[in-house]
């Protein structure tokens, strides 16, 4: 594969010049890296920055670029190295291996979370994942290209309406969740609930309703109209942490309970609940929200957008673990 047109771009971005024969041993590197789905996961981490507790990855990520360039840095260099990162992302959703790329973009549209965090150095990069989660959504029904189909074109009609079944029944189903206006984890009406609460919990339910990655193209609109359920108006915007106080404590022992531990950092608001199960007292889970969830202890987000990004972060686990 030829070097990405917009690799140079990414380095500028990011406040790094590179001659032009340096710039395609970098991309020998990204090209010689093999990401699976845990290496998908660190290579989020990294884009965004989070770089604590990675040094055995750092060591395997480093190694390729080292074999391509004999000068490359092998410490202090987490810029360039974020920007790589980043350029292995973005290979990965483009090279059609579609469960990877679904991954990867999902993680990376994760872990922005809806700007409640700082943004990556190279924007261009996050941007590219958010358009690719948003033209899966518009095709997931289609036929995955990774995977072969019966060279008989009677069974392969009969494979596409299987398909096609799948989604009817999924978008049923979450329609009948919708117009219900209740939970379907505690069986009552949202209308019991507060905004923050509602958002939340909304949230993860349509995860659960949704069987086909990256979940249906509605799915921002729909948990839209399940907030306003709520018992009152739904403001502008809430605080972050006054949305996860406000949840009932067997719900978010539920949530977090089975929560695979390798996402917590690219899920911030999962992050934030189960430091609030784990850490006794408010102004202890609060307090470590900074350092450990990368919010701020003031971070405010519109109800609706909390809802989806609960509902990306649930998706995400639930997808990970089906990713071999």
């Amino acid at each position: 594969m030829s070097m990405h047109s917009q690799f140079s771009e990414w380095f500028l971005a990011a406040g790094i010049e590179l001659s032009g024969d340096v710039l395609q041993k970098r991309w020998a590197g990204v090209e010689a890296f093999t990401a699976g789905r845990a290496e998908i996961i660190s290579l989020v981490e990294l884009f965004f920055g989070f770089f604590d507790g990675k040094e055995s990855f750092l060591e395997n990520f480093r190694a390729p670029f080292k074999e391509a360039d004999g000068a490359f840095r092998m410490k202090e260099n987490n810029q360039e190295l974020s920007v790589l990162a980043g350029a292995k992302l973005v290979s990965i959703m483009e090279s059609g291996e579609r469960a990877l790329g679904d991954l990867a973009s999902l993680a990376m549209v994760s872990c922005a979370a809806q700007n409640l965090r700082a943004s990556p150095s190279v924007s261009d990069i996050a941007e590219r994942a958010a358009k690719h989660l948003h033209v899966r959504t518009l095709n997931r029904t289609l036929p995955n290209p990774n995977v072969v189909t019966s060279s008989d074109e009677t069974m392969a009609v009969l494979e596409q309406v299987k398909c096609d079944l799948a989604a009817v029944t999924e978008e049923s189903n979450v329609l009948w969740w919708v117009f219900g206006e209740s939970s379907r984890d505690k069986a009552k009406r949202w209308s019991d609930y507060s905004v923050e609460q509602t958002a939340v919990m909304a949230g993860k339910e349509l995860a659960d309703l949704t069987r086909i990655v990256p979940g249906p193209a509605a799915s921002g609109a729909l948990l839209d109209k399940v907030v306003k359920f709520a018992k009152i108006k739904p403001p502008a915007q809430v605080v972050l942490k006054d949305a996860i106080t406000a949840l009932p404590e067997d719900w978010r022992q539920g949530l977090v309970k089975n929560f695979p531990a390798a996402l917590l950092n690219i899920c911030p608001v999962t992050h934030g609940i189960k430091l609030s199960v784990e850490l006794s007292g408010a102004g202890a889970w609060t307090q470590a929200l900074p350092s450990t969830a990368k919010i701020q202890r003031g971070g405010k987000i519109a109800p609706q957008l909390l809802a989806y990004q609960v509902f990306l972060e649930c998706m995400l686990a639930s997808f990970w673990s089906k990713v071999k």
